[in-house]
């Protein structure tokens, strides 16, 4: 069995620029099991989720593709999984938001995560400069009216790292792997700016006490990895089409292939 995670496939941009990311590894993918991508497949959903999920179909029977929601899949829309569960399935995809995905001996734990703002220690500072800075806050709705706020994030943030503590701690003979679009380490985050809190949590306690055997995210467009305690936590974010060369697409989105034990 082969899946392939990745991030952060920005699909609409890489069509505007003419590019097909996915020229390189073009046999890898028809042969795939599953393909799970870790958000960002598209900003405005309503308009480019259908066509996007249509293309990579071509490549990867739908049944087999699962996306897990990232903060440009809200962008001109509304923060609402149940939209985006309903194309996912329009499509014959599938949405993986607090979602457990079997494979063999092998777990993965899928949520998109958001971040507490913490990652710095200031959190109502982190998030006073995400609300002013952070297109997520003025490109996305709140079902109910408005925009979003840093605060409805943080509560999402919440109740997904809440259901990740639920899930691995269930029984489970085989290994688990967390995957999410946010990132969970600030050794994962790159250079540490004002903004950084927006793109990363500091759940490195979490991960000593719970033990994952490996931890895949996106977001960052920085292709990142480290090591907790001895868990793998890797970048699989391909990222927009002006931050790679061409023919350098296959490097990045082949980070997430990984061979489940039977």
């Amino acid at each position: 069995m082969n899946i392939l995670i990745t991030a952060d496939l920005h699909l609409d941009l890489w069509a505007c620029a003419g590019r097909d990311p996915f020229a390189g590894i073009l046999p890898l993918l028809r042969a795939l099991d599953t393909l799970i991508i870790a958000g960002d497949l598209a900003n405005d959903p309503q308009r480019n989720w259908p066509w996007a999920l249509s293309r990579i179909a071509r490549l990867v029977s739908p049944a087999r593709i699962w996306v897990i929601p990232g903060n440009h899949d809200y962008y001109g829309a509304t923060l609402d999984d149940d939209v985006l569960a309903r194309m996912a399935t329009e499509a014959g995809a599938s949405l993986a938001q607090k979602r457990v995905l079997t494979f063999g001996t092998t777990r993965l734990l899928c949520c998109m995560l958001w971040t507490d703002f913490a990652l710095t220690g200031d959190p109502e500072a982190a998030m006073t400069r995400a609300g002013m800075g952070i297109l997520d806050y003025a490109r996305i709705r709140r079902a109910e009216g408005g925009l979003i706020r840093p605060e409805d994030t943080v509560k999402i943030h919440r109740d997904h790292l809440d259901w990740l503590t639920r899930e691995i701690a269930r029984p489970w003979r085989g290994q688990t792997t967390v995957v999410t679009h946010h990132a969970p380490s600030m050794a994962v985050s790159g250079p540490i700016s004002g903004i950084s809190p927006a793109f990363a949590s500091d759940l490195d306690g979490w991960i000593e006490a719970h033990r994952p055997d490996y931890w895949f995210f996106g977001h960052t467009h920085r292709p990142l990895s480290t090591r907790i305690r001895s868990a793998p936590v890797v970048n699989v974010s391909l990222g927009y089409p002006d931050e790679l060369p061409e023919g350098g697409e296959a490097e990045f989105l082949l980070r997430g292939l990984i061979f489940p034990g039977a």
